[in-house]
Parts: C-alpha cells; structure tokens; sequence
C-alpha cells in the first residue's frame, strides 16, 4: 500500500510546483508586459520633449536655463529608463515633471508662442501622455504588488527561489 502512497503524494508535490510556477511565469510576463506599456509612453515622451524644447527654445531666448533643465531631466529620464533602473527612473521623473510645469509656465509669459499652433498641440500631447505614463505606472505598480507579494507567500517562495525570482521596485 506504501508504494502506491509515496508516488501519489509526490506527483501532486510536483504537480504543485509546476503549477506555482506557471503562476509566477505569468505574473512575471505581467510585470514585463507592463512595463514594455510604460517605456513605450516614456520613449514617445521623450521625443515629444524634445521637440517641445525646441519649439520653446525659438521663442523663449531669456529662458535657458530652464529649458536645459528640461533637456538634463528628460536625459537622466531616458537613461535610468533604458537600464530599467526603476528607483533611478522615479527620481528623474518628478525632477521631469516639476522642470517641465515650470517651462510650461514660463511660456504663458510669451504670448507669441501661446498663439502658435504647433506649441499648443506640443503642449496638449504632452499633458495626454503624462496622464498615460500615470495610467501606465499604476498598472505596472499593480503587477508589481501582486507578482512581490505572490512570490513571498508559501509555496511560491520555494518556487520563486528555485527559478531566480526576485522581487521587483515599485515606480513611486
């Protein structure tokens, strides 16, 4: 009768690891998944600072400094996000942010530059994208929580050792 316990009752041990770790595969395909979702959106946002940049360096001669600041947040944005250096890429963030409310606010003193189309679309994609990127961290924070918390819990963290999985930073 033994003989036939002891396979039985290891198969389903293994049948339950292969299951836990499906379960984490997914949840890591999630976390990556959504992060490809949110780089895409940085990468568009990027190219859409750049030519945001230009057009305001045009009409706001007197404001460069600012709008260097704007070019070394976006630079140190890119790069944190090409390494995937999630603490590096929030840091730059909210130094992107706050560098890029003051250019737009700088360029409600040049009326010119308010009357000019392009500006105006520049400035309205911009804003749509930011809301996107906040979207975006959200579903990937999301993915994050659960694959973090999953991968702590008993049995997925014998699993999550076995395969290497580590757990992830949040984009704050």
């Amino acid at each position: 009768m033994i003989w036939v316990i002891v396979p039985a009752i290891a198969a389903l041990l293994a049948l339950l690891a292969i299951l836990v770790r499906s379960g984490l595969l997914r949840l890591r395909a999630s976390v990556q998944q959504s992060w490809a979702g949110l780089d895409a959106l940085l990468l568009e946002r990027h190219d859409l600072l750049m030519q945001l940049a230009e057009r305001c360096a045009a009409h706001m001669r007197y404001e460069m400094p600012v709008l260097e600041r704007v070019s070394r947040a976006d630079a140190a944005t890119f790069a944190a996000a090409a390494q995937g250096d999630i603490p590096a890429l929030a840091a730059a963030e909210k130094l992107l942010r706050s560098s890029v409310a003051e250019l737009l606010a700088l360029a409600e003193n040049y009326p010119a530059l308010g009357r000019d189309p392009a500006f105006a679309g520049l400035r309205a994609r911009a804003l749509a994208i930011d809301a996107a990127i906040a979207e975006r961290r959200e579903l990937y924070n999301s993915a994050v929580n659960l694959l973090n918390v999953r991968s702590q819990a008993f049995p997925h963290r014998m699993v999550a050792q076995a395969i290497g999985l580590h757990a992830q930073a949040l984009f704050e």
